[in-house]
């Protein structure tokens, strides 16, 4: 048993785990955690490959398409936020098992609707359980991994989810000409939630961050002290942690209400707003790519296999990134990638060349996606611990409204002007988002989360104080 700790040790525990090198135990964990993000990448890359096959299965128009995609990012505004804030409150670890079970259940829902109508309602649940999981997932690999190395672990994060891009394209392409109800199948894949929700279970600890948060410290010391044992007995000689100052004697504890507080509220503000942009972005052009080339006259097979090429581009982001994640300033990085993919993107919306057509389409897809990366990373970052559940779930909640209008607002553009119009505004969008989070966000990278999270911390206490 771990002597009882003192509240300067326990504080401690958080400057060791950053020192900690690299272990296989780090490599087991964002194996898991990847699973989870590719199941999740899975599910939101396969409606819009699918999406043809059910139009024409329900005989359904344009708008009703939009409602279908719309309907998983109405679950997943309400499982962003109630998942975060429960992760908060009862952890990590149990939240992260109870969203893989949801989607899982809400993909199986998907693959025997009778009616479009269902189907929009299980896309409901199966987003509920979704974004509860990727915002879990975003706050574990933040508080756990070594603080000179998370963004590479958010790059490896994002590359295996990526990896699925290119699977679904693959599989769906092989399945769907089937037969005119063989798009079921591919939901029944996205169930396979289960079998990451174990895997979690067996596998993953709670974040010893969350723990120290909670008083829980014999547990995270335990912890710790693996990961230090572990790197010892590699031979890997452990370097000496930052001193921690002692604390003061009217310590800041971070509630609810601190979050729309002074920095705080500025940070909610400046992450949510240009994730949203991000995100109506993002979807704006990948998911209607298949639905647009088909209308412009490709045949199903053909667009699929245009899809299926450009998939392949967004692996190529992380990998790109790998070495640079915890080199260069996070929205730096989403700057760079905002502009180039507006620049592909006029060049899609513009050209009638098939060639330079998926060339365009596959830079804007490796550049858009690419930010996912800095973004992810990016947003745990700015909140305190005891708030980055809810303040990671507000962002991601705020950033799937966007997937909602997209759908609407999509539909309603590309149906008044067209495609051309759609990706230009688009574009302009994009270099908008960048610009703005470059101005007005917080520097971040190579930084420990506790002297991010300072500013803000501090600003509560003013305002407190005030009160």
């Amino acid at each position: 048993m771990t002597a009882q700790l003192t509240d300067h040790e326990a504080r401690a525990l958080d400057a060791r785990l950053d020192k900690v090198p690299v272990t296989s135990r780090h490599i087991l964990w964002i194996v898991i955690l990847g699973a989870a993000y590719f199941i999740e990448i899975f599910d939101n890359v396969s409606f819009s490959l699918l999406a043809p096959a059910v139009r024409a299965e329900f005989e359904l128009d344009i708008p009703q398409i939009g409602l279908i995609i719309s309907s998983v990012f109405v679950g997943a505004l309400f499982g962003a936020i109630l998942g975060g804030r429960l992760s908060d409150k009862i952890g990590r670890k149990p939240i992260l098992i109870a969203a893989c079970l949801v989607f899982s259940v809400g993909s199986l829902v998907s693959a025997i609707a009778p009616t479009w109508e269902l189907l929009a309602l299980s896309r409901i649940v199966t987003g509920f359980g979704m974004q509860a999981a990727v915002g879990v997932l975003m706050v574990v690999v933040s508080e756990m991994f070594p603080r000179l190395a998370r963004g590479r672990f958010f790059a490896v994060l994002t590359m295996i989810g990526f990896m699925s891009s290119p699977v679904t394209a693959v599989i769906a392409l092989n399945i769907v000409p089937l037969a005119p109800g063989a798009w079921r199948w591919v939901f029944v894949i996205g169930a396979s939630g289960v079998i990451v929700a174990a895997l979690i279970a067996w596998f993953l600890p709670e974040t010893v961050r969350w723990q120290v948060s909670h008083g829980r410290l014999d547990a995270a010391s335990r912890t710790v002290e693996a990961l230090e044992n572990l790197a010892e007995r590699k031979g890997t000689k452990l370097p000496v942690p930052e001193e921690v100052p002692e604390q003061d004697s009217n310590p800041v504890r971070p509630r609810l209400r601190d979050l729309f507080r002074g920095e705080a509220l500025r940070r909610l503000v400046v992450t949510s707003g240009t994730f949203f942009a991000y995100l109506f972005c993002l979807y704006g052009f990948y998911s209607w790519v298949p639905t647009i080339l088909v209308d412009r006259g490709m045949s199903q097979p053909a667009a699929l296999q245009f899809v299926t090429i450009m998939s392949i581009a967004q692996i190529i982001g992380p990998l790109i990134l790998y070495p640079l994640a915890d080199r260069i300033e996070r929205k730096s990085v989403i700057l760079v990638g905002t502009i180039v993919t507006a620049a592909a993107l006029c060049v899609f919306a513009l050209t009638g060349d098939p060639v330079v057509t998926l060339i365009a389409a596959s830079v804007a897809h490796l550049a858009s996606t690419g930010m996912t990366t800095p973004f992810y990373t990016y947003i745990p970052e700015v909140f305190p611990t005891a708030l980055r559940g809810i303040g990671v779930g507000m962002v991601n909640g705020v950033g799937r409204v966007a997937g909602v209008l997209s759908g609407v607002v999509v539909a309603a553009v590309y149906t008044a002007w067209g495609f051309q119009v759609l990706y230009l505004m688009l574009a302009a969008l994009f270099v908008l988002t960048g610009a703005t989070l470059f101005i007005f966000g917080v520097r971040t990278t190579n930084r420990s989360l506790e002297a991010i999270a300072a500013d803000a911390l501090s600003s509560a206490a003013t305002t407190e104080q005030s009160h």
